[in-house]
Parts: structure tokens; C-alpha cells; sequence
């Protein structure tokens, strides 16, 4: 997992979401603040443009989402990171 963040998103999704077209998509490992009420954060995520959202593990859901939506996900109340989670992103 990349160690390196800048606004809560990983340097290589970062790089990706600026040298696409804003309607690619990526499969994103979306981390959250376990103090935080799941069900608004995931409410917030949906909103913002996170769908086909999943449960990875108590504090961590996966969903895809837009390169022109990637920042909107990163910057939700109770997001703590956002990194890629598929190998090669989808156009």
C-alpha cells in the first residue's frame, strides 16, 4: 500500500485521476474513521459519487468511482485515505 498521501489520496490514484479523461473509472479501497456513524459515511460516499460500494473490512469499503469524482470522495467527513484497489484502471 502506498505510504505517500497528498489530500487523503495516494500518489499513483492522484496521478491517474489528472491523466485521464474525468469519466474514467477505478476501483478505489476507501478507508474510514471507525468513530464515525458507517451508515452517514457511506451515505456521503454515495452521494459523491462512490458506487457498487462494499464492505472490505470494519474500517475499509471498496467502490468505484470517476477520476472528476475522486477528490469529492477523498475530502467526505470520516474518509481517511482513499487508495487504488484493482490492478489496471478501466477506461
Amino acid at each position: 500500500m502506498p505510504t505517500r498521501l497528498q489530500d487523503g489520496l495516494s500518489m499513483p490514484l492522484l496521478q491517474w485521476s489528472r491523466s485521464v479523461s474525468q469519466d474514467a473509472t477505478r476501483t478505489v479501497l476507501v478507508r474510514i474513521n471507525d468513530l464515525e456513524i458507517v451508515s452517514v459515511i457511506l451515505q456521503n460516499l454515495e452521494n459523491a459519487g462512490l458506487s457498487n460500494i462494499r464492505k472490505h473490512t470494519d474500517t475499509s469499503y471498496i467502490g468505484d468511482v470517476t477520476a472528476g469524482d475522486l477528490s469529492q470522495i477523498a475530502h467526505c467527513h470520516g474518509v481517511c485515505a482513499v487508495t487504488a484497489y484493482d490492478i489496471a484502471p478501466r477506461s
